[in-house]
C-alpha cells in the first residue's frame, strides 16, 4: 500500500514480521514511513536468518541481517537495539536519524 492513510506523526512502532524480504522498492517505502512515526517512533524488523532452517521460506527468499541494516541505514535509520532470543530470525529495532 503506497498510502497507509495514517495521520502524520501518529505511529509509535511499525512492526514488519517475516515480510521485509517481500517489500518492493524498500528504500522508498522505508523513507516514507518516517513521516508517520512519532518523535520517538521505531521500526522493528523480524525476518528469517539467511541460512537453511527447519522452518520458514527457502534460503533464496531470505535476506541477510546485514543487508537489512544496510538498507535501513540508507533510508536514514539507525539500529538502536537487537534483541537476541529468536532461534531462526533476527530482530532489529531502528529509529529515524
Amino acid at each position: 500500500a503506497d498510502n497507509p492513510r495514517l495521520p502524520v506523526g501518529s505511529v509509535d512502532v511499525v512492526l514488519i514480521v517475516d515480510t521485509y524480504h517481500h517489500l518492493d522498492d524498500r528504500l522508498t517505502y522505508l523513507r516514507g514511513l518516517q513521516r508517520f512515526l512519532r518523535s520517538h517512533g521505531r521500526v522493528a524488523v523480524i525476518d528469517w536468518h539467511k541460512r537453511e532452517l527447519p522452518v520458514g521460506p527457502p534460503r533464496e527468499h531470505k535476506l541477510a541481517r546485514e543487508q537489512v541494516v544496510e538498507e535501513m541505514t540508507a533510508a536514514s535509520y539507525r539500529l538502536v537495539a537487537e534483541p537476541d532470543f529468536l532461534p531462526y530470525q533476527y530482530f532489529l529495532i531502528f529509529a529515524p536519524r
